[in-house]
C-alpha cells in the first residue's frame, strides 16, 4: 500500500486535499477514540505520519511519484483477479462461442427459407409495432440533510457568529492559512501585531472585512487558534452548544460540566480561564472569564493555553 493509498487520495490530490485527509484521518485514529486495539491505532498513526510528511512536501512528493512510476489510466486498470485463474480464459471465450453460434443459425435458416417455393396460402403480412419506449428509471431523491449538517453549512463566510472546537466559519485549526482561505472561502492575512517583534514563525491573521473583535494564532503558516473577545459594539460569537460572549461562568459550567481551570496572570481572582477539550485532547475550547462574565472566547489545539502569542 503506498502513501497516497493509506491517506485515502488519489495520486493527482491537490495539497489541501491531502492535508484534510490527513488530520481526519489521525482524529480517527487517535488512540484515545480509537475503539479497536491501542496497537493497532499506534501502528496506523506512524502510517499516517509517513505517508503525510512525503506527500506535504512537494519535493519530495516529486521524487516519491517518480519512484511509484506513471499513473495508470482508467482504461489501464488491472482486472479484479478470479478465485481460480484455470477458468479465466473458459469465461472470456465462451460468450463469443455463444454469439457465433447465434449468427450461424440466423444465417443458414435464413438461406434455407430463400431455397423453399412460396407457400399457396395467403400470408397476413403484420407491420412491425413500434418498439415501446423503454422505461425511465425513477430520479433518484436527494437525502435530506440532517439538522447539524445543515447548520454547520449555514454557519460559513463572515455573518458566522458560532465557533468550535475545531475552528470558525470554515476554517479549521491546524490547517495551513493558504487551504483554510480556500476552505472557507475567506481571504485571511496577517495584520501585523506580532510581525515587528517576531521573527515570522508567529503572527496574528485578520479576516479581511471581518469582526474586528475576531483574531487568529498562526504558527509556521498553520491556524492555530481562533479567538474572539467581548466588545459591546462588536458582534457577540458563541460556542456550537450555545455559550455565548458576556454569559456568565454558570452557564459555562453547566454546559461544560468537565473543566480545567488556570489562573488569569493579567487579573487578580476570581477572575480565571476554563478549558473544555474534545476527546483525544487535541481540540478544544478557551472562555476567559472577567468579572463572572465570558469576555473571550478561543478554539483549536492545545495553543489556546498560551498566556499570548506562540510558545
Amino acid at each position: 500500500m503506498n502513501h497516497y493509498q493509506i491517506l485515502g487520495v488519489d495520486r493527482g490530490a491537490e495539497a489541501a486535499v491531502i492535508e484534510a485527509a490527513y488530520r481526519a484521518m489521525m482524529r480517527r485514529y487517535h488512540p484515545d477514540v480509537y475503539p479497536g486495539p491501542k496497537v493497532e491505532a499506534e501502528q496506523k498513526s506512524r502510517a499516517l505520519n509517513a505517508a503525510y510528511e512525503i506527500l506535504k512536501n512537494p519535493e519530495k512528493r516529486r521524487e516519491y511519484d517518480a519512484s511509484l512510476g506513471p499513473a495508470p489510466q482508467p482504461w489501464q486498470a488491472a482486472p479484479t483477479a478470479l478465485p481460480n485463474s484455470s477458468i479465466a480464459p473458459r469465461r472470456r471465450v465462451f460468450p463469443l462461442a455463444v454469439i457465433a453460434s447465434a449468427i450461424a443459425v440466423v444465417v443458414f435458416g435464413f438461406a434455407y427459407l430463400r431455397s423453399q417455393p412460396a407457400a399457396t396460402s395467403q400470408v397476413t403480412v403484420v407491420p412491425n409495432a413500434p418498439a415501446a419506449p423503454a422505461a425511465v428509471p425513477p430520479i433518484p431523491t436527494a437525502p435530506v440533510p440532517s439538522e447539524k449538517a445543515a447548520t454547520e453549512q449555514s454557519c460559513r463566510g463572515i455573518q458566522c457568529r458560532t465557533m468550535t472546537p475545531f475552528g470558525w466559519a470554515g476554517i479549521e485549526a491546524g490547517v495551513m492559512t493558504g487551504p483554510a482561505g480556500s476552505s472557507s472561502g475567506l481571504r485571511i492575512m496577517d495584520d501585523g501585531h506580532y510581525t515587528d517583534t517576531g521573527d515570522g514563525s508567529c503572527l496574528s491573521y485578520k479576516v479581511v472585512g471581518g469582526p474586528e473583535n475576531l483574531r487568529m494564532l498562526v504558527e509556521q503558516g498553520v491556524v492555530t487558534t481562533v479567538e474572539a473577545y467581548f466588545d459591546p459594539k462588536m458582534p457577540v460569537f458563541q460556542t456550537d452548544r450555545g455559550v455565548k460572549l458576556g454569559d456568565s461562568e454558570k452557564a459555562v459550567r453547566s454546559v461544560y460540566p468537565s473543566l480545567k481551570q488556570l489562573p488569569d496572570i493579567y487579573s487578580a481572582p476570581p477572575d480565571k480561564k476554563l478549558f473544555y477539550y474534545e476527546p483525544g485532547g487535541e481540540r478544544g475550547i478557551r472562555f476567559d472569564i472577567n468579572d463572572g462574565r465570558v469576555s473571550g472566547i478561543s478554539v483549536g489545539t492545545t495553543s489556546i493555553e498560551y498566556v499570548e502569542g506562540c510558545l
